[in-house]
């Protein structure tokens, strides 16, 4: 009797104990308050989404914050994560192929950031100072504030922007005239070619920044999603102020019988981005 009083008092206080356990893990994240930004972010369109929070820069300005970090037990650290988001990664996927492009004079530099910090207390008032790249590529990008307290515990996708960058020497975006396919709707079957003939045209040198192509990518209508061909061409250093293009695209034989847009783009030496040339194509077996 004595020996099963001892197993029950000790049985009592190892539920005692993990019950405290529990009660005291911390699964609170903690939280950013925003005081400031400077610029000022506005609504704007990103990857043909409007979204609320976007910020306009251009190279050589800077993007400031002025935040206070609030957690219910203790913060551990934050990061500032700032990259590009030229394949709209987390908005649908992108349409431009993950290629190499020359290197060439007055190369253009993408803007990334990862800047972790320590912190600690319950509460920790920042303020940060960022500078874009005076010869920066243009384009989207993601800007992140992450904090986590010291059990891990953060907020990831609550405190996520985004970036319109600008090149300061090249704001204007080339041109795509299509001499063929002559219309924008036709059809075609399986194993035959495309055939796709015009020009790029530009202000500026379409080689000078390094980021210039000419590419082909198509969507299936019927799920929405899009996909990069391998038909694509780099500008390099012969390129001027325009490119002539004639190429054919031969429909793969894997393709699913259905309706896609083939979409023919282009970007500048500094990326920026020209409208689409878009043609319907119902393709069959």
């Amino acid at each position: 009797m004595k020996n099963l009083k001892i197993l029950l008092t000790l049985f009592a206080l190892i539920v005692f104990f993990m019950a405290c356990e529990k009660r005291n893990i911390d699964v609170t994240p903690p939280t950013m308050q925003v005081l400031s930004f400077v610029p000022e972010p506005i609504e704007d369109e990103i990857c043909t989404i409007n979204e609320p929070t976007v910020f306009r820069l251009k190279g050589g300005d800077q993007l400031s914050f002025d935040v206070i970090f609030e957690d219910d037990e203790a913060l551990s650290q934050y990061k500032v994560d700032i990259h590009n988001n030229f394949d709209c990664h987390g908005h649908g996927g992108g349409t431009v192929p993950s290629i190499v492009v020359p290197n060439v004079d007055n190369q253009t530099q993408d803007w990334a950031v990862l800047d972790i910090n320590n912190i600690d207390g319950k509460s920790s008032s920042v303020m940060q100072t960022f500078d874009v790249p005076d010869n920066v590529t243009t384009g989207n990008y993601h800007f992140q504030i992450q904090v986590l307290d010291e059990s891990g515990n953060d907020n990831p996708a609550a405190n996520v922007f985004a970036l319109k960058i600008t090149n300061p020497l090249d704001s204007v975006a080339p041109s795509i005239s299509v001499e063929a396919p002559a219309t924008n709707s036709f059809s075609i079957k399986k194993g035959d070619a495309i055939n796709f003939v015009g020009t790029v045209t530009d202000d500026r040198s379409l080689s000078d920044g390094g980021n210039g192509i000419l590419y082909l990518s198509y969507t299936d209508l019927s799920s929405g999603n899009t996909f990069a061909t391998d038909a694509y061409f780099a500008f390099d250093e012969n390129t001027d102020l325009s490119y002539d293009f004639n190429f054919d695209y031969t429909i793969p034989q894997t393709l699913v019988e259905g309706n896609y847009r083939f979409s023919l783009g282009a970007n500048d030496g500094v990326r920026n981005i020209a409208a689409f040339a878009f043609f319907e194509v119902a393709v069959s077996n």
